[in-house]
């Protein structure tokens, strides 16, 4: 079996380019981590993408399938750690369009062409979620 070497050079470019995109958050230290405890009392851990906008804190489901949101909306008490500091937080899935609309743009400001690549991987439809300290 023979591969051409355009085959092959596209391939490690798609590979290299999943790598960058998956690492590029974490090499801008902009990854939060965190910690859900939902109804079963069983605490689970998230990287996410966060941004502060409008005097808050905000996270983003970036689909509603994600095993973190229910547990939210189980138990909306949350920590997040930030560069080595974990605070908790009360979380406030803000299911409108206006917020929808503004924090995605804020997402696209601060992770610009990580965040359009992960637009890409298929339809979208993110919930943007405030935290308020307690």
């Amino acid at each position: 079996m023979s591969i051409n070497r355009r085959t092959l050079l596209l391939v490690l470019l798609g590979i290299a380019a999943l790598w960058g995109w998956q690492n590029l958050g974490h090499a801008t230290g902009e990854i939060a981590v965190l910690r859900t405890t939902g109804t079963g009392h069983i605490e689970h851990y998230a990287s996410v993408w966060y941004v502060r906008a409008n005097h808050s804190l905000w996270i983003r489901a970036d689909n509603r399938e994600r095993y973190w949101l229910a547990e939210i909306r189980a138990n909306p008490r949350v920590e997040l750690a930030i560069d080595g500091q974990t605070r908790a937080y009360t979380a406030h899935p803000m299911d409108l369009p206006k917020y929808q609309n503004y924090i995605d743009a804020e997402f696209r400001a601060k992770y610009g062409l990580a965040d359009w690549v992960r637009s890409l991987k298929g339809d979208r439809n993110t919930l943007p979620i405030q935290l308020m300290p307690i």
